[in-house]
């Protein structure tokens, strides 16, 4: 995905596509958002999805704006309002109700809690991290970047040649999906949300993804809802 962005880029951008990496402070900041941002929300979900189920991670995912207020209490020292409060608890009782207020849905394993948390830390890292560089070098070529060493990262983990599943036409272009709309195109939307408003915002409002996945699955996948 990351390849994609910057492919497409380079028409426009040219010389300055590569601004972000001549100065050397750059590096420790940036790789922390790649790795603890982008690559992190991802690889924890999925990996709480395993030791659990979807409705589980989705849950302690959408923790994260508890995890924002913190951070900016810690880090720069701002007071939560009683507003930003009440637009976290309405945002997790939304994801809670999606669950239909069921807990024995929730598959709380030790391992599963863990990632989970992570990937909601995860969410934290990857709308505040990459602030400073969007402003300064644009949000695609951060997008783009940040992307690149998050999948060069994962390789380390899981090397691409050990694919599991058969290659054919069907799965290079559901994989070319999900690269370009599902992640380049999502991670680049929430960038650009992030100038225009709080990063504390864009997590809260990010909680009604069950709903639009929901909504997307009925209309294009045929899903019944019981």
């Amino acid at each position: 995905a990351g390849s994609l962005v910057l492919i497409l880029s380079a028409f426009q951008l040219r010389r300055k596509l590569v601004d972000i990496w001549r100065d050397k402070k750059n590096y420790l900041p940036f790789l922390a958002y790649a790795i603890l941002g982008i690559f992190s929300v991802q690889f924890f979900f999925y990996l709480c999805v395993e030791y659990s189920n979807a409705t589980t991670a989705t849950i302690l995912q959408f923790i994260s704006p508890v995890f924002i207020l913190f951070y900016n209490r810690m880090v720069y020292k701002k007071k939560a309002s009683l507003s930003a409060i009440l637009y976290v608890l309405i945002a997790m009782l939304g994801v809670f109700l999606m669950a239909r207020g069921d807990l024995s849905q929730l598959s709380m394993t030790p391992l599963a809690l863990i990632t989970g948390l992570l990937s909601a830390v995860g969410v934290m890292f990857n709308v505040i991290l990459p602030q400073p560089f969007a402003k300064r070098y644009g949000f695609i070529p951060t997008v783009g970047w940040g992307m690149i060493i998050a999948g060069l990262f994962s390789n380390l983990l899981h090397p691409v040649y050990r694919i599991t599943f058969q290659l054919d036409i069907v799965s290079v272009l559901i994989c070319l999906t999900i690269a370009v709309f599902g992640t380049a195109f999502a991670f680049f939307i929430s960038m650009k949300a992030v100038s225009l408003v709080s990063p504390l915002v864009v997590s809260v409002v990010s909680a009604s993804e069950p709903l639009s996945s929901a909504l997307l699955s009925v209309l294009f996948l045929g899903l019944v809802m019981d």
